[in-house]
């Protein structure tokens, strides 16, 4: 960063998207800097009002390691970030346009049609308003135990009843156990795949024709949120059953792999009716803009995609390693940017402890594994000092 704030100024024949290029070199790419406040004093140096900028964000500069939310620590895309910097001054207009041309893109790239698409800001609106889906058709659902909260419980909370089926063995979908735990008032059945806390990924061939039997009787929801983390990418993926007519939603969401959660980005593939309506309910004022750009913009850079994949295999392998030397049961074969983890104590004693070493990991659990934690991939740096406070905590 250039110590003459001059130099960042706009002087008359610099367009404002001119300066903020040449400035966001500096202090202008705040979000992607740790130096906030730093950079704060640099944007009111160069004429902008900060008044509305915070001192800082706690929840990120509390000094600890948060390795608690499955984040992917590793950042976006360059070529993400440049198109939304490139935008920055364009955000005057509602965004329904620029939704249709990332739905045609994701189109292209799933083997579907856009009006079987519905993108929201992050894939939090779709899986409640699934929930109220569910509700509203019959409101029961089956699903697994120890899987992402986000239908189950939004569905519990407006009133539904959830089938919780035992994981199996090797701490994955029992298909079995859910296909036979499907009734005639069954509304429909959720599959987190790779799963969330275990990290389990189906085979495909098996979730394929469990997904083409059951959705007969009821739709099936599959949950790709890490799907593209997965070893492998894309044979995992199921949008072709939608493509093929068959009863079944897919979900994604621009903020694991494309590392974009701040940003708000997610879509479904479902039946073109279901769409339809689903998307008049969850459209909410339209998505923001600078998210669908950038996501775009992410989706085209396949070399990142492939290079982010690998970082965090590598960065998984060594929490896996962590746990096999200390001995500790895990769910093995993880394909999320995350391992669950049996720490032998209450899970929230294990939070608390992994806190005093600087290391935030989640500090609830799901019901029947008090003594498990889910332990999210970090930067090189960030996973390493993670692992030493494992061999600490539970040595």
């Amino acid at each position: 960063m250039a110590s003459d704030n001059t130099e960042f100024m706009p002087s008359t024949d610099m367009s404002r998207r001119k300066w903020l290029k040449t400035f966001s070199a500096g202090a202008g790419a705040i979000a992607l800097t740790g130096c906030f406040d730093s950079s704060v004093k640099e944007l009111h140096a160069a004429g902008m009002k900060t008044e509305h900028f915070p001192s800082a964000t706690p929840n990120v500069n509390d000094g600890l390691i948060r390795l608690s939310s499955n984040e992917n620590a590793f950042g976006p895309s360059k070529k993400a970030v440049a198109a939304m910097q490139g935008e920055l001054f364009n955000l005057a207009r509602y965004t329904d346009a620029t939704v249709d041309v990332l739905k045609a893109k994701i189109a292209k790239q799933e083997g579907v049609s856009t009006d079987q698409i519905v993108v929201t800001n992050g894939s939090s609106p779709i899986l409640f308003g699934y929930a109220e889906w569910i509700m509203e058709n019959g409101g029961k659902l089956v699903t697994s135990m120890a899987t992402y909260e986000g239908i189950p419980r939004g569905a519990e909370f407006m009133g539904a009843d959830v089938n919780y089926v035992p994981l199996d063995g090797e701490m994955g979908f029992d298909l079995d156990a859910i296909e036979a735990a499907v009734t005639d008032d069954t509304t429909a059945v959720y599959i987190c795949n790779p799963n969330n806390p275990t990290g389990k990924v189906l085979d495909p061939a098996k979730l394929t024709a469990f997904a083409k039997r059951v959705s007969k009787k009821v739709q099936v929801f599959i949950d790709e949120a890490y799907i593209e983390m997965s070893d492998a990418y894309p044979a995992n993926v199921q949008s072709k059953l939608v493509a093929d007519g068959y009863n079944v939603v897919i979900c994604r969401t621009f903020s694991k792999i494309h590392a974009m959660a701040g940003q708000r980005l997610g879509y479904a593939i479902m039946p073109a009716e279901q769409a339809a309506k689903m998307g008049q309910k969850l459209r909410m004022g339209g998505v923001n803009y600078l998210a669908l750009v950038a996501g775009m913009a992410s989706m085209d850079d396949h070399q990142n995609l492939e290079t982010m994949r690998g970082r965090v295999q590598v960065e998984r392998a060594k929490l896996v390693a962590a746990a096999e030397s200390l001995g500790r049961p895990y769910a093995k074969k993880p394909q999320g940017n995350f391992i669950y983890l049996d720490t032998g104590m209450p899970h929230d004693q294990f939070a608390e402890k992994m806190k005093a070493k600087g290391i935030k990991v989640v500090g609830r659990t799901w019901p029947g594994f008090d003594s498990w934690s889910r332990i999210s991939v970090g930067t090189p740096e960030e996973t390493d000092a993670c692992v030493e406070a494992l061999k600490q905590v539970l040595a």
